[in-house]
């Protein structure tokens, strides 16, 4: 999972990441297909500015388009297991690693 999201410093204000929370992408954030990839666009900033496009591979997809501020951390796990038939500890580590990233670059936001 480590290509999912480009890698950037973290912020000194991450929000820890747990299994019982809930996250919902950024509404200012579209998910576009291209030539079968799977991109992040911000709709703010320079539009010319490549840095703000982000590539998903395809368990960062599957888990960005489960991020609609109703399931837990713990529940999209359940389903990347019985998607992607992988351990559910392998499986939490990376939903918790992508879910971070994506708070780190503003990309989703805790549900309050």
């Amino acid at each position: 999972m480590n290509r999912a999201l480009k890698t950037v410093p973290p912020r000194c204000d991450a929000v820890p990441v747990g299994g019982t929370g809930k996250f919902r992408r950024r509404e200012q954030v579209v998910r576009r297909e291209i030539a079968g990839e799977f991109f992040l666009i911000p709709l703010c900033g320079t539009p010319v500015d490549m840095d703000n496009v982000f590539v998903l591979n395809p368990l960062a997809d599957f888990i960005w388009q489960r991020l609609d501020g109703e399931l837990t951390q713990e529940e999209i796990v359940v389903e990347i297991v019985e998607e992607f038939d992988v351990a559910a500890g392998q499986a939490g580590a990376d939903a918790a690693d992508f879910i971070q990233r994506l708070l780190q670059n503003n990309l989703a936001e805790e549900r309050a």
